[in-house]
């Protein structure tokens, strides 16, 4: 599904959490442009909280912060100070000194003494600066999630968990009070979300709870509690800042802290079973996310808000958050299940070569601090090296799939069948990466019946065709591969995962991949699991996917070369009753197999030699032969240049018909033609035949009706014929011809044009006819 696809709803619940940070980052850039120039004390206060502001107060000892107990010898009150304020009773005169008492998390009290200086861009970087980083962080990883995979219940889930996030983030250092309505309306209204959406990512993550899925209007109820809770913080703000707040805020936090035991339970339920592996994996991923980036901000901000305790400076709690939410973005951007053993090899590889860099940064520096930067030129000229080498050793098979697929390439090439190059895509799996299984097919199609080839094990797909499976379906359907660990993650597969599980299992296979031609699919390849027991990675799964193109390709060789060879069988069949170019446009809609049986109007011409019997018992029969062949030599020539279908020379005669197979709107015209054409040829033929001694003529008939036509005997030995009355009377008219005479029906030559001369000869009576027949004699045309 696009991001274009939503509804009109979608789009607009979209466009609105969008606009939650962005909100929230215009007004952050409007309180740094307005603060720029203003005193800047060195710290900042949130209730008794203090954290420096600028890097001389966090070398004079306000790094880590801690609790303010007096500003300029007056006590400060619990409490009595919050929206980020540096505090009442203080010098606000450039270059005047204030002194603050605190106590630091380690227990030491300390007095410190600031002078006040403008804020400057240095300042809110050191302040801010990293945690708008990690809001900007989540947004955008929360955007570019989303716009992957749009409107999927994990994506709306991470979209509302890191739109507000991210809008509290980046407003958690502008001021919070009345000096400041918008902003503080803002942070009270996002603030009260960012407790209760965890709520919703624990239904989502690691893969979708039945609630979610089947009564989504649980949603209601989460987000109604946050709207409450927005509510009550912008009441307690507006009404009496910040009494009610003190006990709101600790709810906020006992609700986060909720949210999180919920989020932390699914994971550690799913991480320990085992039917899924890919589920497992995703909830191990969050597990460590949260325990190493959610769960010490939720636990300390819950000790402060409602016990009084841990002062420590915010935002050594806020930057774990970006571990949280790059597990989380991995998860929903990348599915696929990942080779555990390889990646924990790796993460110890690139954690040693990366604290030997730091080790080598680190002694360059006490030598001369400019020499690090020569550090950077052997680095990126040996890092991409060391990735390839690196590569190399965790993936050994790999790195041959290039010679292996052209091994596999050729091998198909040098197929002969169908079958042949399903066998060697069948063996390509165990070739490329171990595999114990694979299945290679074809669905049948009005051409092909289905093919189904096995390499390397039992599968059962004998017990249905594969065309009916579910899980080969849902592959045509999407024209994209499956694989069996995605079934469980994926919501386009919860209302047919037995199904697709089912048709899995008989194939014994762990990934399917379809195989396309021309944006269609036309089979598939199943593949088992591997010998070692490591999940298909995306680079197995593209080595695949070429295999199953080179198969694609290689087949429609097969193919080309079937249609080439039937296609010779059935133009030399096609030849011996048609010319050239009747052939080209037979062949063109589709050869001999769509020149079925029909009822059709057809001129029919017969040409019967005279005197040819007596010729034939005076003479040789050799010269016999040869004058044959050279009279149907002169014929046949006319028969292509007319566009003729010839049925049959037979002895001494012939017969030739008109508008069949292909259309000839001038078809009686064509035959009238020819006839002349013949004659001609015939007196020509006549002054050596005399010369000679042979006295031999030719008689023609034509006539124009309705007939049958198309292919009748058997296979090896058929004939394309006209039958009905037509024959008949064109054979007749043959028969009642004179020497060079030319009979025509008066039926063919109603439909003559006027270039045509004939003179009637008055009704003859012929053989086989009860009636007499009206003709002509065509004399010129």
């Amino acid at each position: 599904m696009e991001l274009r696809d939503g509804t009109p709803a979608q789009k607009a619940l979209f466009a609105l959490l969008l606009a939650v940070p962005l909100i929230g980052l215009a007004l952050a850039i409007a309180d740094k442009l307005d603060r720029i120039g203003s005193p800047n004390v060195g710290w900042l206060l949130d209730g008794a909280y203090v954290s420096p502001t600028r890097p001389d107060a966090s070398e004079a000892g306000l790094r880590g912060g801690g609790r303010a107990i007096a500003i300029n010898g007056v006590p400060l009150p619990d409490g009595a100070v919050r929206g980020h304020t540096p505090g009442p009773g203080i010098d606000l005169a450039i270059g005047a000194s204030n002194t603050l008492t605190l106590r630091t998390p380690g227990g030491e009290v300390r007095e410190i003494s600031l002078a006040v200086r403008r804020w400057s861009w240095g300042d809110f970087a050191f302040t801010q600066g990293a945690t708008d980083v990690i809001g900007l962080l989540f947004v955008v990883v929360g955007a570019t999630t989303f716009v992957l995979r749009p409107y999927e219940p994990t994506s709306w889930a991470l979209l509302t968990l890191c739109m507000t996030t991210g809008g509290v983030l980046l407003t958690v250092f502008v001021p919070v009070d009345h000096s400041h309505p918008w902003t503080a309306r803002y942070f009270m209204a996002v603030a009260g979300f960012v407790p209760f959406a965890p709520f919703h990512s624990a239904l989502a993550f690691p893969v979708p709870h039945p609630w979610l899925l089947r009564r989504p209007r649980i949603l209601w109820l989460i987000y109604g509690a946050g709207f409450a809770y927005a509510g009550v913080n912008l009441a307690g703000w507006a009404l009496d800042y910040p009494g009610p707040l003190a006990y709101t805020r600790p709810v906020g936090s006992a609700t986060l802290l909720a949210s999180l035991g919920l989020f932390l339970a699914r994971c550690l339920q799913h991480s320990r079973q085992k039917r899924d592996p890919l589920v497992a994996q995703r909830a191990r991923i969050l597990l460590g996310g949260s325990l190493l980036g959610l769960l010490p901000f939720a636990v300390v901000q819950f000790a402060r808000e409602g016990f009084d305790a841990f002062d420590v400076d915010t935002r050594f709690l806020i930057w774990p958050l970006g571990i949280f939410v790059l597990a989380l973005a991995r998860i929903t951007v990348r599915p696929a299940l990942t080779n555990a053993r390889i990646a924990v090899r790796r993460a110890i590889l690139y954690t040693t070569a990366v604290a030997v860099l730091s080790a080598i940064a680190l002694l360059l520096v006490e030598v001369r601090p400019y020499a690090v930067a020569a550090l950077l030129f052997p680095l990126l000229y040996f890092w991409p090296r060391f990735e390839e080498r690196l590569n190399r050793r965790l993936y050994p098979q790999r790195a041959r799939f290039p010679e292996l697929l052209r091994q596999v390439g050729d091998a198909m090439g040098s197929a002969a069948s169908v079958d042949a190059v399903l066998d060697v895509l069948a063996g390509a799996p165990a070739r490329l990466c171990d595999a114990r299984l694979a299945v290679a097919f074809l669905l049948p199609n009005a051409q092909t019946r289905e093919h189904v080839r096995v390499a390397g094990g039992q599968a059962r797909v004998a017990e249905t065709r594969l065309e009916d499976e579910a899980l080969v379906q849902l592959m045509r359907a999407t024209r994209r591969p499956i694989l069996r660990a995605q079934l469980s993650v994926e919501p386009q597969y919860s209302n047919v995962r037995d199904e697709c599980e089912a048709g899995f299992a008989r194939l014994g296979a762990e990934a399917l991949l379809p195989l396309v031609r021309e944006q269609r699919v036309v089979g598939g390849l199943a593949i088992g699991p591997r010998a070692s027991g490591d999940p298909y990675e995306d680079a197995e799964l593209d080595a695949f996917s070429a295999a199953g193109q080179q198969a694609v390709q290689a087949v429609m060789r097969v193919e080309a070369t079937e249609r080439l060879r039937a296609r010779e069988r059935e133009f030399a069949d096609l030849k011996r009753f048609f010319p050239p170019q009747i052939i080209d446009q037979v062949m063109e809609r589709g050869g001999a197999a769509e020149l079925s049986s029909k009822r059709k109007l057809v001129t029919v011409l017969f040409a019967d030699l005279r005197g040819f019997t007596s010729f034939s018992d005076r003479v040789e029969p050799e010269e016999v032969i040869a004058t044959l062949d050279e009279y149907h030599a002169a014929m046949g020539a006319r028969i292509a240049e007319y566009g003729g279908t010839l049925e049959r020379f037979a002895g001494d005669g012939f017969m030739v018909f008109f508008n069949d197979p292909v259309d000839q709107p001038d078809h009686v015209a064509r035959a009238a033609r020819m006839a002349l054409a013949m004659r001609d040829d015939i007196e020509g033929l006549r002054v050596d035949w005399t010369r000679k001694g042979y006295h031999i003529h030719v008689g023609f008939g034509i006539h124009t009706g309705y007939a049958t036509c198309g292919f009748i005997g058997y296979e090896g030995r058929r004939d394309y014929a006209v039958i009905g009355n037509v024959t008949n009377l064109a054979a007749r008219l043959s028969d009642a011809a004179g020497l060079g005479e030319i009979l025509i029906s008066a039926r063919s030559y109603g439909d003559l044009g006027e270039e045509f001369r004939a003179e009637p000869i008055g009704e003859l009576d012929l053989k086989g006819f009860q009636q007499p027949q009206p003709a002509l004699r065509l004399l010129s045309g």
